[in-house]
């Protein structure tokens, strides 16, 4: 089981190549991570075809790849308090992965260097850069 973020979502959705190590994490676990995720895809999505980088096939294609994963999403309303709590550290966005992973005792994993942080604060984090050719 892990939290998934938003960037290696991303990253998974739309990479070329996309980091083999993270395709196959996300086939072989059990996938959480906070409702808002759908927004940061979607939104995330938006500036890849924005700015070019995402045609609108492609950009069917990962909406189709990211609907048929079996990503439960938690609502975080009861954690709100815990979330602020790392308003110095983190974005409300981020804190909430972070978060979620604390409660659930499990990897947050992420393609963003700056979550690395969330160890220092109990979490455990796994790092996944792009994939190369």
């Amino acid at each position: 089981m892990i939290v998934i973020e938003a960037s290696a979502m991303i990253g998974a959705l739309v990479d070329e190549p996309a980091n083999p190590e993270l395709l196959a994490l996300l086939a072989d676990e059990e996938l959480h991570a906070p409702a808002l995720l759908d927004f940061e895809v979607a939104s995330a999505l938006r500036g890849h075809v924005r700015g070019g980088l995402l045609d609108r096939a492609r950009l069917d294609e990962a909406v189709e790849d990211f609907a048929a994963l079996h990503i439960g999403r938690h609502h975080m309303t009861e954690a709100l308090g815990e979330i602020l709590e790392l308003r110095d550290n983190f974005t409300a966005y981020d804190a909430a992965y972070v978060v979620l992973a604390r409660v659930l005792a499990v990897p947050l994993v992420t393609s963003d260097a700056k979550m690395r942080e969330a160890e220092r604060l109990g979490a455990r984090v796994q790092l996944f850069r792009p994939g190369t050719d």
